[in-house]
């Protein structure tokens, strides 16, 4: 959809207005969405399986914020590799034998 596609839908529905009241509307409009996109969070939580060590993401995520484990005593563990992403873990790659996938 265009600006003048919305320009003309809303002239349809309220009749003629002026021009710089209708770019300030959509602009008002592109503000609104730009903030709720970029503040937008979902919490998701997943059971833990046996052996599994790689976890499917939906289509619909885009980025990872922390990833926490519910342990024995009732507390949260944030996963240290996720916690800072810039140490990598050596060896830790799904090539040797032992692997838990």
């Amino acid at each position: 959809m265009t600006v003048k596609n919305v320009i003309q839908q809303i002239e349809k529905m309220f009749g003629r207005q002026p021009e710089q009241h209708m770019y300030q509307l959509i602009n008002d409009a592109l503000d609104d969405i730009a903030s709720n996109k970029r503040n937008y969070t979902v919490s998701a939580t997943t059971d833990l399986e046996i052996k599994k060590r790689w976890y499917e993401l939906g289509d619909n995520v885009i980025d990872v914020v922390k990833v926490e484990i519910l342990d024995t005593n009732d507390r949260y563990v944030v996963i240290p590799k996720l916690a800072d992403p810039h140490k990598l873990l050596r060896e830790d790659t799904d090539e040797s034998e032992d692997s838990l996938t």
